[in-house]
């Protein structure tokens, strides 16, 4: 019982470590531009044990996962050895989505670790998934204008302790960060409260009541995953 409960303990460390450092993608969002055909990342094993990886695509809804969606994932399923790497490509089906703003959906990419040698000798043993989960931006062949205009144009009104982002552009935005005056403003993935979709609007509780002439500002994430300059506006 003891050395099940050290084997335990060790694959746990082991794999929350692993998370991080032996399965990684090479980059942190999909931006697929419609005309390019598909969109391709990697995926990397950077250890000596060899994986089990899945991939799919789903729209974010928790309710409807297994909802069919215009696109295919390829290879859905394969063997990845240690130290080496692999590419997995997403392609649209040409139908089925709006040509006049961007679509956003999630890639999962599942990672279940083989055992190795020492680790079989053990008749109980717990085995963890490596999950990674990203944004894939859709983006139309036909969109005017580009991701970084979107950005810097986002326009922001007040209400009392309320401030309200409206994005007048076809393209998502994610936030970085936000600061009103002094105050700043707490943006999360985790509650999707950083990402304004394309001609929608989001609003924000302040702890004070910003002045006429106050300034907000405001960074957002790129599709290259790297924070943008900053950039400000004066309330009215």
């Amino acid at each position: 019982m003891k050395k099940l409960l050290v084997l335990i303990i060790t694959m746990c460390v082991a794999w929350t470590f692993n998370s991080y450092a032996a399965l990684t993608l090479n980059v942190s969002r999909v931006v697929y531009n419609e005309k390019d055909g598909d969109a391709q990342l990697s995926v990397n094993n950077d250890e000596n044990r060899t994986y089990l990886i899945q991939s799919w695509l789903d729209a974010g809804d928790p309710v409807n996962v297994k909802k069919a969606l215009p696109f295919v994932v390829t290879p859905p399923l394969f063997r990845l050895d240690g130290n080496s790497d692999n590419v997995i490509r997403v392609v649209y089906l040409g139908t089925g989505l709006p040509t006049d703003k961007e679509s956003l959906f999630w890639l999962n990419v599942k990672g279940i670790p083989g055992l190795n040698d020492a680790e079989k000798k053990f008749e109980n043993r717990m085995v963890l998934a490596v999950d990674n989960r990203i944004k894939v931006f859709f983006r139309p062949a036909s969109l005017n204008g580009n991701a970084s205009d979107a950005m810097k144009n986002l326009s922001w009104t007040r209400n009392g302790n309320r401030i309200t982002v409206e994005n007048k552009q076809p393209y998502h935005v994610v936030l970085n960060k936000i600061t009103a005056g002094s105050e700043e403003i707490t943006v999360s993935v985790l509650d999707n409260n950083s990402l304004i979709t394309p001609f929608g609007q989001k609003t924000f509780t302040l702890k004070h009541a910003p002045a006429q002439g106050e300034t907000i500002a405001w960074t957002a994430v790129n599709d290259f995953g790297l924070t943008s300059k900053s950039f400000s506006q004066r309330f009215e």
